[in-house]
């Protein structure tokens, strides 16, 4: 009997996810609970445990979307639609401060994108546009969304990328690439050193889920020349104020500050 209340509830639960994934808009409780036969006391704690696994996600009104695990960049009611409103106006207040562009980057199999973007006002920024691929392999970003994957995710993703010198300081060995993915996770943050193009150089951290996933990277973007310790240091500290503010936004909770 055990087993069969168990598979019920699981059924239940998709119910729940399905209703969630098909709208066209965020749904409340009561009716979600409406929509799949369920009592609302019932509907609230399968959805506050989908939440809580990050399967749906609850937007500032307390309606329900889907969640990071299962969202794409392209679903106009996603949850990465939400971290990147949520994300902009904290990387415009930065992008104004310190007259820097700013991008949020997400990954989508092998590949990463530029979500979301905070531009300054200068005539030239030497920042890619939103929907850029970037080198997962040459971009801050993308060292930092690979840098705590499984091993054979990560050996799958190299498997299907072609590591091109794109510069004379492009990482184009996969021995000395994994060396580099272990530094981004003993220091917490990821650079561009003239990887992707020879002037350029970024600075990238992750921004995590509650369970502590990484579920995008920030960066610093399209600076040009070389960088000091100092200056990174200053740089890196400002992007982990802003990815915890993130998270706390989208999650509210207290954020990591490792």
């Amino acid at each position: 009997m055990e087993g069969t209340s168990n598979v019920k509830a699981l059924e239940k639960a998709l119910s729940l996810l399905d209703a969630v994934r098909e709208a066209n808009r965020p749904l409340g409780v009561n009716e979600l609970a409406k929509l799949c036969s369920l009592s609302p006391a019932t509907a609230f704690r399968m959805l506050k445990t989908l939440l809580s696994h990050g399967w749906v996600y609850q937007d500032e009104n307390e309606k329900y979307i889907l969640g990071h695990k299962i969202s794409f960049v392209t679903e106009k009611t996603s949850f990465w639609l939400a971290m990147k409103e949520v994300a902009y106006f904290v990387m415009a207040r930065l992008s104004v401060s310190e007259q820097q562009a700013m991008n949020l980057v997400v990954r989508d199999g092998a590949k990463c994108y530029i979500l979301g973007q905070s531009r300054t006002e200068k005539i030239v920024d030497y920042v890619p546009p939103v929907g850029t691929v970037l080198p997962v392999y040459a971009s801050a970003c993308g060292k930092i969304l690979l840098s705590e994957l499984p091993d054979k995710i990560l050996g799958g993703i190299l498997d299907l990328t072609e590591m091109k010198r794109m510069t004379p300081y492009t990482i184009t060995d996969r021995n000395k690439f994994s060396e580099e993915l272990c530094r981004v996770r003993e220091r917490g943050y990821a650079l561009d050193a003239h990887e992707s193009q020879e002037e350029g150089f970024c600075i990238a951290v992750p921004v995590r889920a509650k369970t502590g996933e990484i579920i995008s990277a920030l960066s610093f973007s399209g600076f040009i020349g070389q960088k000091t310790v100092d200056e990174i240091d200053y740089y890196v500290n400002l992007l982990k104020k802003a990815s915890a503010e993130i998270t706390v936004q989208l999650f509210q909770l207290k954020p990591r500050m490792d």
